[in-house]
């Protein structure tokens, strides 16, 4: 039976004086409409047209016939944890004798496939390193998570995440996890003390019996201290242990760390100083998703030959700060190109629209390099004939300047070439960039 059969069979039944809180007139012809209009979208794949009209026939008539396309369109955009909790409503919805036959459909293709959604729905474990998480508020993509659930796996959609966690005395912190389907994530967020001087977790007696102690200290910037693989808080402190070598590394909120070995003689102690990386401080800004503009004047010349083309291009630009030495760069660019001659047979006018994916290594806070592909489409217009089709091709950045005091503004020089459908061309432009970074 056809969705909109299901539905006519479903105002049927409505309009019966057991029917409770019955639905207008109005409100079954508006919702039969959102049905053909989701059927239709669902057809074509736009999954997002057919959500939006599932859920507002759902929202009128709350019957199987209609949960059951909502919660399939809400998988078809990833919505997992929301698809699971529509099908298990619709799998629970009351039965009635008088109800018809595509409602008991419903319910047992909603069932099992509410079974078979279950492996896929990921997780994420959320672990706090310096500080309780009965003062600390967490929450996953603005959402505030109680304290009493943090103990437990949470389930997400597959994606891009963002985690925030904050409490009294502590510097706030942030990562971005990407999830895959069916993944059990683990984030472990460490806190720094905003004084810096949070005591240190006393050991036990025995274990400093005959010790020492370890001064830690780190300039510019306190950061985590690791003592033989032990979290012991925040520079600077003070930490009892026992005589003999001790492993001491120090994690910065940037992500860069650092360690050193400590010989430490009974009754004395030994003072460790650590320098944070240049990178760190301008790595903490990047870490995580940010977006920004480009604008960039360029050249580029048919790699079968002729006279140079002179153009500019635009677009945006979508980072993603992996570690203080990695970031990854994508986006999308508009270019155009014309060659300046006086035959006007042999003027010719390039227009491009691609998305690169560059991986960019970070050598310094202020240089770097860049390399990966571009994807698109290219049109040549001529008067005849005009090239148009797909084009690919390798891209890099040899060096790339940066300024400001998160890096946030950049100077790059980049080239490239194009392989496809169009004519192959090698282009190369002088790129202004600026990236809005927290």
């Amino acid at each position: 039976m056809s969705r909109a059969a299901a539905f006519f069979a479903t105002t049927a039944l409505l309009a019966s004086p057991l029917a409770a809180a019955e639905p207008s007139s109005a409100d079954k012809e508006t919702a039969r409409n959102l049905m053909k209009e989701g059927d239709a979208k669902f057809a074509t794949r736009d999954y997002a047209g057919a959500l939006k009209a599932y859920q507002a026939a759902h929202a009128i008539m709350q019957v199987p016939s209609t949960g059951l396309p909502l919660a399939k369109a809400q998988i078809e955009r990833g919505l997992l944890v929301e698809a699971r909790d529509t099908l298990l409503q619709v799998s629970r919805h009351p039965k009635d004798d008088k109800e018809p036959a595509a409602f008991a459909k419903a319910r047992e293709e909603a069932a099992d496939l509410a079974q078979k959604l279950t492996p896929r729905i990921p997780s994420l474990l959320i672990v706090l390193d310096g500080a309780s998480s009965d003062v600390a508020t967490v929450a996953v993509d603005g959402a505030s998570i109680p304290a009493a659930a943090l103990s437990a796996p949470r389930k997400v959609n597959p994606g891009s995440h963002t985690i925030t966690v904050s409490a009294s005395g502590f510097h706030p912190a942030s990562t971005t996890v990407n999830v895959k389907e069916g993944a059990n994530e683990k984030v472990t967020l460490k806190l720094v003390p905003a004084d810096g001087k949070t005591p240190p977790p006393a050991l036990p007696t025995q274990a400093i019996q005959g010790g020492g102690k370890l001064r830690i200290e780190s300039t510019a910037h306190e950061g985590n201290v690791f003592i033989d693989g032990k979290a012991v808080g925040a520079t600077p402190l003070e930490v009892p242990v026992t005589a003999g070598v001790h492993d001491v590394e120090i994690q910065y909120p940037g992500g860069t760390n650092e360690k050193k070995q400590a010989t430490v003689a009974a009754g004395k102690t030994e003072r460790v100083e650590f320098r944070p990386s240049p990178m760190d401080e301008v790595a903490r800004h990047r870490k995580g998703l940010h977006f920004g503009g480009s604008f960039s004047p360029g050249m580029a010349v048919y790699t079968e030959g002729g006279a140079l083309m002179f153009g500019a291009a635009a677009g945006f630009v979508m980072n993603i700060g992996i570690t203080p030495m990695f970031d990854f760069r994508t986006g999308g660019t508009l270019t155009v190109m014309h060659r300046f001659v006086e035959d006007p047979e042999y003027q010719v006018t390039q227009v491009s629209v691609v998305v690169p994916a560059m991986l960019r290594v970070n050598w310094s806070p202020w240089f770097s390099s860049a390399a990966g592909l571009s994807a698109g489409f290219v049109a040549d217009l001529q008067q005849d004939p005009v090239l148009f089709g797909a084009s690919v091709g390798p891209e890099w950045s040899l060096l790339s300047m940066c300024a400001g005091d998160r890096r946030q503004y950049e100077i790059s020089f980049n080239q490239g070439l194009r392989f496809g459908h169009a004519r192959n061309d090698f282009h190369q432009s002088v790129t202004f960039t600026y990236l809005s970074l927290d």
